[in-house]
């Protein structure tokens, strides 16, 4: 394992030297290097947080953190990639630049503050929102700061490691926070709190430096200029807003079909996954902005690359999902200790993410949503997230938190062969379509 796991690591930094130029490489080594310095805040975090709060407690702040996760996707509303995609190919243009930022910011703002009139409906009519709304209330912070760092701009302008060194001064902050305030479960509300504070500190701080740092001119968008800011992502906004229905929202879903304590159980299984599957991010994250520009100038050149990007993350990934699958009992007893057995399971059926994730990243992001087949990816998501929500509903009042996790794992299954099948079809497919 030790040698395909090097052999792997190799494929992707050669292919990140060679193939996709200095400043991709440049961007993921640096990703890398904050991102393995990030991990060593949680993993001193969240074992304290799951002993101190017990499974029900941190179920229920896991409950919360779901629920705001849809208001998040909705403020966020897919400028990740449509405000990305076009701040990448305008970035030498100063006047482009700052006029996108100003449409994106003014739209998220407007986005946030209906988000947050449609959540305190939400609270005060849903019975079983009712007993947790002071706690929803003050995690809507965490869609504040989303609203205010500029995720998309540092990524379009290629300078994502002001993304890696920001959170981590955040996951910093949440780590004095927790440590000098929290010890008991009665201290959920003060974990949320901190929660909330830390990603507001977070946006301001992300806000300002990217003004700074690209010297932007903003201006007040006007409605027209909002609305058709909001037309140009509405597709990519569908796409992540299906995609919530099987990643962020299962702790919510699973929350109102068992008890806390199951959400408990799943979540932090979920969290040490996704954790896991973290450590491919910054290669996407990295080569995006690129795969857009190949992708204008050369099909032959952009399915190369792609060719190159798949066959070394789909190799990691399959590394890091044997060594999850193989390790979780491990894992499970040392990170969170003796009071999440049933952890273990939901751990190895998500044990595959980090492989089919690795390949679904290719094919939809880095190909399809460069070569303008938006739609066509938005539906498939909306397809998973349907095939997720359904399999929840039948699976999770049988087998509590198990019954979650095959959700999970059969909707990204389902959305790996079906990009693969339809890329095919679109002689799209980066392992059939080279010469």
């Amino acid at each position: 394992m030790g040698n395909g796991v090097y052999g792997a690591w190799n494929g992707i930094v050669s292919m990140l030297k060679v193939g996709l130029h200095s400043t991709v490489a440049k961007n993921a080594a640096s990703l890398y290097v904050i991102q393995f310095a990030q991990y060593i805040l949680p993993l001193i975090t969240v074992p304290y947080l799951v002993r101190v709060l017990e499974p029900s407690g941190y179920g229920l702040v896991a409950f919360g953190q779901s629920l705001i996760a849809y208001f998040t996707i909705f403020a966020d509303y897919g400028f990740a990639f449509s405000a990305t995609r076009k701040i990448s190919l305008h970035r030498d243009n100063i006047l482009v630049v700052s006029s996108t930022a100003s449409q994106v910011w003014a739209s998220k703002a407007v986005l946030g503050a209906l988000g947050f009139l449609i959540l305190f409906a939400v609270v005060s009519y849903v019975p079983k929102l009712q007993e947790i709304s002071p706690l929803v209330i003050i995690l809507y912070g965490v869609v504040i700061g989303n609203v205010l760092f500029p995720t998309w701009l540092f990524q379009g302008m290629e300078k994502m490691v002001f993304i890696s060194v920001i959170n981590l001064l955040m996951q910093f902050f949440i780590l004095i926070g927790v440590f000098k305030l929290v010890h008991s479960p009665d201290d959920v509300m003060i974990y949320t709190g901190i929660i909330s504070i830390g990603s507001v500190l977070s946006g301001l701080a992300g806000a300002c430096m990217a003004i700074l740092l690209f010297k932007l001119h903003l201006i007040i968008p006007s409605k027209k200029d909002v609305i058709e800011t909001l037309q140009e992502g509405w597709i990519l906004f569908f796409s992540t807003a299906s995609v919530s229905l099987y990643t962020a929202g299962n702790a919510f879903i699973l929350g109102l079909l068992a008890n806390a304590t199951a959400v408990g159980y799943y979540s932090v299984a979920e969290k040490i996954a996704y954790a896991v599957l973290g450590l491919l991010s910054p290669i996407g994250q990295a080569a995006y902005p690129r795969f857009n520009k190949l992708a204008a100038h050369s099909k032959a050149c952009a399915l190369q690359w792609a060719r190159r990007m798949l066959l070394s993350v789909a190799s990691l990934g399959l590394m890091l999902s044997l060594i999850l699958f193989i390790g979780a009992p491990i894992i499970v007893r040392l990170v969170l200790g003796p009071s999440y057995e049933p952890s273990i399971m939901v751990l190895r059926i998500l044990a595959p993410l980090p492989f089919l994730v690795a390949i679904s990243n290719v094919f939809g992001i880095q190909l399809m949503v460069p070569f303008g087949k938006d739609r066509v990816f938005a539906f498939i998501l909306f397809g998973a997230g349907l095939v997720n929500l359904a399999l929840a509903i039948a699976l999770s009042p049988l087998w509590d938190e198990s019954g979650m996790a095959l959700a999970v794992l059969i909707s990204e299954m389902f959305v790996a062969v079906v990009m693969f099948g339809y890329l095919s079809l679109k002689q799209l497919n980066p392992i059939y379509n080279i010469k």
